[in-house]
């Protein structure tokens, strides 16, 4: 990830007002060319291993700003003179936050978050399928996130970190029926089986036939699954392993379902 640092103006394509009849002629986003616009200065992220900046260097090498943060987030910031004179800076914090300077809060898209006290400052908007706190940030901010502000990325009910923690359930198994029991009761759950075919037969045994949608679908639907890829490169780091992602709320919010099946 880089930072372009450009001080003048960057021109803008037009809108123009669609009365009328249309004329491509005279529509700008066929009579425009865009070009590369130079660039003043350009700096380069480093992060840890949770996507938070640590430092930011230019063309040489050399740390033109840092960061040393508490454990739920707070930075105290260091620039150096070149950081200075052009003008760079760096309002990114944790995944998904974007640091206010006049509140010292960080907007996460969703909501605002305090790091000097480690929670958000309102009530998590999508309320109990979050967690029962519904103020609570994660509960390990060294190995967890939350970029939408909405659910931390660890598995909820199973402080394992990533899918690939989580044990193996046989099919017949005692794990197995408590499996079935808790995706047929509802809430949010995390479960891993031996391969894809095994996953769907707990599904099935849990809720029945549902449909099967296509991978990330745009499709709005209240009951069914899709088979998701390893997400580990994604923004939910902790879906390392392929998965079924269910959900069923045919009944209402309140007493419907979602989780994950994962499997090898």
């Amino acid at each position: 990830m880089a930072q372009a640092i450009r001080h003048e103006t960057i021109r803008l394509v037009s809108q123009p007002t669609y009365e009328g009849r249309y004329n491509f002629k005279e529509d700008p986003l066929w009579n425009y060319k865009p070009v590369a616009l130079p660039i003043d200065a350009l700096a380069w992220y480093q992060c840890d291993h949770l996507g938070t900046p640590q430092e930011i260097t230019d063309q040489n090498g050399n740390t033109a700003w840092s960061a040393q943060y508490k454990a739920w987030g707070e930075a105290t910031e260091q620039r150096s003179e070149f950081a200075q004179q052009v003008g760079l800076t760096n309002p990114i914090r944790f995944q998904g936050q974007y640091h206010d300077h006049e509140t010292g809060l960080h907007y996460n898209r969703h909501r605002y978050y305090d790091p000097r006290v480690g929670r958000f400052i309102s009530k998590d908007p999508i309320k109990l399928a979050g967690g029962l706190n519904l103020y609570a940030y994660a509960p390990n901010p060294c190995e967890w996130v939350d970029p939408l502000g909405l659910i931390s990325c660890g598995l909820t009910g199973n402080d394992v970190g990533d899918a690939s923690n989580l044990p193996v359930i046989a099919k017949g198994s005692k794990e197995w029926k408590k499996a079935s029991e808790s995706i047929k009761k509802g809430g949010k759950t995390n479960f891993r089986v031996a391969d894809q075919v095994t996953g769907e037969k707990l599904l099935k045994d849990a809720k029945g036939d549902m449909v099967n949608y296509a991978t990330y679908t745009d499709q709005p639907y209240k009951k069914g699954f899709e088979h998701h890829p390893n997400e580990s490169h994604t923004n939910a780091p902790e879906n390392n392993l392929p998965h079924l992602k269910w959900k069923d709320w045919i009944a209402g919010r309140k007493s419907g379902g979602a989780g994950h099946i994962f499997h090898d």
